[in-house]
């Protein structure tokens, strides 16, 4: 099962291996589905298997299934159908506490009566700890989040990073070997949001945990995870590691939702092994990189990042594959980049992602020819349902 995604063909490929492949998942979801009404289904037909040591992030919007899938490993929520397994246990009833799971929730859930000293020894008594043990624990895990002269106070008496850290140190203060964490940085700013992730991240790598991570923040997913799972519709349309994520995406959704993506609808004209012909509504054509078995005639979804578009002479001649002529809607300064929206002929909007200097001359209205090669332009089937 390891490295399998849900049912309903997602695409995986070599890079969606797990990082660990010594042996037998530690986690498995076996044909789980999940619905709350008897109608529709949250969660469909997931087959997901994680490797020890692994940081597996469930990325997705509002409402895809994410959430749900933790859940239900956390032993919050029941399949409706399927399994789940732990180190080769079934565990779909097994009460949360006696799954030998750590999580972290977006809100803290810290008692607010009790010291953090306190709140960190909690679950060590509710898993029996013995008593003499608890304070030698307790000042291990806030040592381990460089928080070791706090354990007297409140929670209340923390700022928001501290208080994540608490949350974080109890989660791992019994030693538990896999850690859940539902969109635990969401209350953050963005300058500790970023540097709490990296510090998950180490503790992850320096302790050997199997993290499941939750959030809706592609950035968030690309800079910890080993592999992503990109749910949508309760399906996971993608499975695979950041790089295979973001450079082959294996469907419209997933291009559009990881990362910037310019995209227009199209239609395979040709095709070999490595490059294909897209017909588009205009009836121009555009040399692309088929992503699956896409055959003549197939409708495809053309994705061309940001990045690997830039301005040619109004004359062409470079020996790019693919060529197209837009005026300048607007200029988007970002500092070390700027963010140029043209509108193309035909009524597409794209934006083109450049060096500050090349923007600098750019006026609204200002006619300019795009450029991009073939290798960088992908022809992508729509998303699974």
């Amino acid at each position: 099962m390891s490295g399998t995604t849900s049912r309903s063909k997602a695409a995986t490929g070599p890079a969606a291996t797990p990082r660990n492949d010594s042996g037998a998942p530690i986690v498995r979801f076996d044909g789980v589905s999940k619905t709350y009404d008897g109608r529709t289904d949250v969660v469909r037909a997931l087959d997901l298997a994680l490797a020890p040591g692994e940081f597996l992030t469930l990325l997705g919007p509002s409402g895809s299934g994410k959430t749900t899938t933790l859940m239900m490993l956390a032993g919050f929520e029941e399949p409706t159908r399927g399994s789940i397994w732990i180190e080769g246990r079934r565990i779909d009833h097994v009460p949360p506490h006696k799954r030998g799971i750590g999580m972290v929730f977006q809100n803290y859930a810290l008692f607010p009566h009790m010291t953090v000293a306190e709140n960190l020894a909690f679950p060590l008594q509710m898993h029996g700890v013995p008593r003499d043990r608890v304070p030698a624990r307790v000042r291990r895990a806030l040592e381990m989040v460089r928080l070791p002269d706090l354990g007297g106070r409140r929670p209340a008496q923390l700022s928001g990073g501290q208080q994540q850290r608490v949350a974080v140190a109890r989660a791992l203060v019994y030693e538990p070997r896999i850690v859940l964490m539902d969109e635990p940085l969401g209350a953050l700013d963005k300058q500790l949001r970023e540097q709490m992730q990296l510090e998950i991240k180490h503790l992850h790598e320096s302790l050997g945990l199997t993290v499941v991570y939750v959030t809706h923040d592609q950035s968030e997913a690309l800079t910890m995870s080993d592999r992503i799972a990109v749910f949508h519709h309760g399906i996971v349309q993608q499975l695979a590691t950041p790089a295979e994520l973001y450079e082959r995406p294996a469907n419209a959704f997933v291009a559009s939702f990881i990362g910037e993506s310019n995209r227009l609808d199209g239609t395979i004209d040709a095709r070999d092994a490595a490059a294909c012909r897209v017909r588009l509504p205009d009836g121009s054509m555009l040399q692309a990189t088929p992503v699956g078995d896409l055959a003549a005639g197939a409708a495809v979804v053309v994705s061309v990042r940001p990045e690997s578009i830039r301005f040619s002479g109004a004359n062409g001649g470079d020996g790019t594959a693919n060529r197209r002529d837009a005026r300048v809607v607007e200029t988007i300064y970002l500092g070390d980049h700027a963010k140029v929206r043209v509108a193309l002929d035909g009524g597409a909007t794209f934006v083109v992602k450049v060096a500050t200097r090349e923007a600098a001359g750019l006026a609204r209205d200002d006619g300019v020819a795009l450029a991009w090669d073939a290798a960088a332009c992908l022809a992508v089937p729509p998303e699974s349902r």
